[in-house]
């Protein structure tokens, strides 16, 4: 008789770590297209689950949990008290400017990321107070993906595999009950370090900003910024066909429309 399990690929062990000592503080801002939110911060924290196989090593484990604690708080370590830099963006222009300043034992030199952003907001940060990540936007979701991928590599892939696991998992929290996982299975690697573009995991489609879901209720908390700013876009483009189709009606003699009529149209 077969023992649990024993249909390949059925994982039978899993183990998770969530340490108190697994987290990073850091500000950062979401910008895509037609939208970016406020310079803000958060308190992150970064859980680790993975998946083994049907039986555990020689030695009882599926792997030694201090593996996976150095690991992790080291990654988390890196990131702590920066501003997260997606140089991969396509709404911002990010560039770095050697400037001179002046302190207190002379003259010297600092090198400062900038920061151009569509609405024509502007930010400067000395280059030590930032982290420069291959990502797009910042988000928690591709922050999980990028600490996937360093975790995996301090860990070994060749390593994992030995012992059965087939599977990890990173879950990354902004906040109580407001995370995002990353679930990918093991690669096979060829080389010495596993890479690869967070893109590869982005709809290319360009993203709209529509009017928030809850906007009906009127409970402006039920919106966060992101919500709101897009209603504020949707808006704004109602105003301007308006004051398009007026002009058309003024040539011929017509009474206006509003944004409220067009707003009503379309509902």
């Amino acid at each position: 008789m077969a023992s649990p399990g024993e249909k390949n690929g059925v994982t039978t062990f899993e183990i998770r770590v969530s340490k108190e000592s697994f987290k990073f503080n850091a500000a950062h801002f979401v910008a895509f297209k037609g939208f970016r939110e406020k310079l803000h911060g958060h308190n992150y924290q970064v859980g680790v689950r993975l998946l083994g196989s049907r039986k555990i090593g020689g030695d009882g484990y599926v792997i030694d949990f201090g593996d996976i604690k150095s690991v992790t708080k080291k990654v988390c370590k890196d990131l702590n008290e920066h501003f997260l830099c997606p140089m991969l963006s396509n709404a911002i222009n990010i560039s770095t400017e050697t400037r001179t300043r002046m302190s207190a034992i002379g003259k010297g030199t600092q090198e400062t990321v900038k920061l151009v952003c569509e609405d024509g907001s502007i930010f400067l940060f000395p280059r030590q107070d930032c982290v420069m990540l291959p990502l797009v936007h910042a988000t928690a979701e591709e922050l999980a993906i990028y600490l996937w991928r360093n975790i995996l590599n301090g860990l070994n892939a060749t390593f994992l595999k030995n012992r059965g696991i087939h599977a990890m998992e990173v879950t990354v929290a902004e906040a109580p009950g407001q995370d995002a996982t990353f679930r990918h299975e093991i690669p096979d690697i060829i080389g010495d370090e596993f890479s690869w573009d967070v893109r590869t995991f982005i709809e290319s489609a360009e993203v709209v900003p529509t009017p928030c879901l809850s906007a009906s209720s009127n409970k402006k908390s039920d919106c966060d910024g992101s919500c709101q700013a897009s209603m504020k876009i949707f808006s704004e483009k109602l105003q301007l066909l308006a004051e398009s189709i007026n002009f058309r009606k003024l040539e011929a003699n017509q009474g206006n429309i509003t944004a409220e009529d067009l707003a009503k149209m379309i509902q």
